[in-house]
């Protein structure tokens, strides 16, 4: 028996799915803005010192 055997068993399945793929897209989108508003230590020296 799987997870099509009743209609709620699905819906929930899709469910879950979504909200995986929802909390995926979070912390993609929080690691992309994370890189943008902030620069490695050794960049912000090297801008500073003109290495």
């Amino acid at each position: 028996m799987g997870i099509l055997h009743c209609p709620l068993c699905f819906g929930l399945a899709l469910l879950s799915a979504l909200r995986f793929l929802a909390h995926a897209v979070m912390l993609v989108q929080l690691e992309l803005s994370r890189d943008e508003r902030f620069a490695h230590p050794a960049e912000l020296l090297g801008t500073v010192f003109e290495l």
